[in-house]
């Protein structure tokens, strides 16, 4: 579903009457709608600061998955020259280095850098920007400080629909495990994600890196709350991969899940979540030997401020949203159904990162459930399996069509890319977070929100 406020501001009169009341027109970002290829970058030219370690190890990568790469002393030295970039060299993704940061005095690099920018880059262009985990005071320091400068740039840029997004990592060579998870920030898989801040660990277990096209192939995948929206799209995007997804959702649902795997060539189950899980375990595992990945995405609303909520509101949406789901993985990893090297993840909420008015209950057990996978990420490491978590923030799905004209505008610009996502956008964050490529990620919330300004 398109935004209404992008078809509208195609017309001049109605860019007009928009401009009047002043509200622009949100851009229109770039979305990828095909599977994963082995040239996931081809066509864009990538513009990388001249870090020796860039230069030997991210140049080559994004050579393979087919951009062209330039370097920032190449474009210097051109600068100085009085050249201009030709049509061909306008670049679509920046990666900055800020790993060999030492001192508070090398934080002018971003100035100096991102400055020398202007002009240079157009819409829907990706920044990345790699940073390292400190321990010393000074060292927290500029950490601390690279990441809120992304977070601010990514509020600069969001109106050209450009995204601003820090991979963080624990050790000099992180990176070096973590290409992959670079090369998706950059690709158009991830339009409504921005300002955020991934913390990459150096998994226990080396693995071979597998490359994304295929990574799902042949893994299979239960998908809850898998009827409509979201869960929907996530179905499609990992049977889209490979996967062989079991969709499970309410007996009332049956026929939309009926139709669904129908279309992906999946399995469904019937289930009532927040109650008794024997026969549905059972019946996951009289029917699979074990299972590759595990989501987590039903969930159910009882809005009401606190003072006017039932127990039964406060019980039911702690129940569906959060012991249902630490009961249902706690009773898998029990019996041995997890596959090594198993992904978890978890349907959390921007909400339950900043609380919202009228919403006790959706945010304690969203947040329950960001601290779930922080906890249970450390046990699943050993195994070479992770937990994270995706927090949606406002999602264009049919819900949100009942929500009022002028309201649903306020909660779309509420995000620096000024409008809502789309359920794809969800799907192809989580689909990565599925694949064997996204080893280095673990224990994390990424917030899928296009930077909104709800939370943190």
């Amino acid at each position: 579903m398109q935004d209404t406020l992008i078809e509208m501001g195609r017309s001049p009169l109605a860019r007009n009457v928009l401009k009047r009341i002043g509200i622009k027109p949100p851009p229109q970002l770039i979305r990828s709608y095909r599977p994963w290829s082995d040239d996931l970058l081809q066509g864009k030219n990538i513009l990388i600061s001249s870090r020796d370690r860039s230069r030997s190890l991210l140049a080559p990568f994004l050579q393979e998955q087919k951009a062209s790469v330039c370097f920032d002393a190449d474009l210097a030295i051109r600068t100085e020259r009085g050249g201009e970039l030709s049509e061909s060299r306008v670049f679509q993704g920046t990666v900055f280095d800020a790993t060999n940061f030492e001192s508070l005095t090398d934080l002018k690099e971003l100035y100096r850098f991102f400055h020398s920018l202007r002009g240079q880059v157009g819409f829907n262009h990706r920044v990345v920007i790699l940073s390292k985990t400190r321990v010393s005071p000074e060292g927290r320091a500029i950490t601390a400080a690279v990441s809120s400068f992304a977070r601010s740039l990514a509020r600069e840029f969001g109106p050209k629909g450009i995204n601003v997004n820090v991979l963080q990592g624990d050790s000099d060579a992180v990176i070096e495990h973590s290409l992959p998870v670079l090369s998706f920030f950059l690709s158009d898989f991830c339009a409504f994600i921005t300002g955020q801040i991934i913390i990459l660990t150096t998994p226990t277990k080396e693995l071979p890196e597998p490359l994304l096209a295929g990574s799902l192939a042949g893994k299979k995948a239960l998908v809850t709350g898998a009827a409509q929206g979201i869960g929907y799209a996530i179905c499609r995007r990992l049977a889209e991969e490979g996967a062989h997804v079991i969709c499970l959702d309410r007996p009332q649902n049956e026929e939309a899940l009926r139709e669904l795997c129908l279309e992906i060539e999946g399995e469904y189950v019937l289930a009532t979540l927040g109650r008794n899980h024997d026969e549905l375990i059972e019946n996951l595992a009289s029917e699979n030997a074990s299972i590759d990945i595990v989501v987590h995405n039903a969930g159910v609303t009882r809005d009401r401020t606190l003072f006017g909520m039932s127990e039964a509101e406060w019980d039911d949406v702690l129940n569906i949203n959060l012991e249902s789901v630490i009961d249902i993985t706690t009773r898998i990893l029990h019996r041995g159904m997890l596959a090594p090297g198993g992904r978890i993840i978890c349907m959390a909420s921007v909400v339950g990162i900043s609380g919202n008015f009228g919403q006790t209950n959706y945010a304690a057990s969203k947040a329950g459930l960001i601290g779930y996978v922080e906890g249970l990420a450390e046990h699943l490491a050993r195994e070479g399996a992770t937990a994270n978590a995706v927090a949606p923030g406002f999602i264009e799905t049919n819900m949100t069509t009942k929500i009022p004209f002028i309201a649903k505008q306020f909660a779309r610009r509420l995000s620096s890319l000024m409008q809502g996502g789309q359920p794809d956008d969800v799907a192809d964050m989580v689909t990565f977070l599925a694949s064997p490529c996204s080893s280095s990620i673990n224990g994390q919330v990424i917030r899928v929100c296009g930077g909104s300004f709800l939370g943190a």
